[in-house]
């Protein structure tokens, strides 16, 4: 299976604590990406990718949102 990465680098919660009561993304024990708020369950986790202008005016075109 192929993949990208990027600049995105995964945090462990005793190293960077993880903010609480905040969405970001997760590592399951099993190696799987979920997006929720910090648990004990979790492995690491990372921040959400910043949504650009660009990007934001793409989702509104593709709902039609004109």
């Amino acid at each position: 299976m192929k993949y990208v990465s990027g600049a995105a680098v995964w945090r462990l919660p005793d190293i960077d604590r993880p903010p609480g009561g905040t969405k970001m993304l997760l590592l399951t024990p099993g190696g799987v990406c979920v997006i929720g708020t910090w648990d004990s369950w979790c492995v690491a986790w990372a921040p959400l990718p910043d949504l650009t202008p660009e990007v934001k005016e793409r989702l509104r075109q593709r709902n039609g949102n004109h």
